[in-house]
């Protein structure tokens, strides 16, 4: 998840999102927080079930039901 348009969207369907923390030679990364709801967003962060991750530090991935 990346564009504001994918976090309405998580927040809308109540999608559980997790965080996660990659750097570039891992292709999959390290289960950071096991996250929630996301409760709001903005240009520079994610707030997830209380929490705000820096939108450029962390990768956001959605569960899809």
């Amino acid at each position: 998840m990346e564009s504001d348009k994918d976090f309405f969207m998580a927040a809308l369907a109540q999608s559980k999102v997790s965080v996660w923390y990659r750097e570039d030679p891992d292709p999959i990364g390290h289960l950071m927080d096991y996250g929630g709801i996301v409760e709001g967003y903005t240009p520079d962060s994610i707030k997830i079930a209380g929490a705000r991750f820096v939108r450029e530090r962390f990768e956001f991935r959605a569960y899809i039901k």
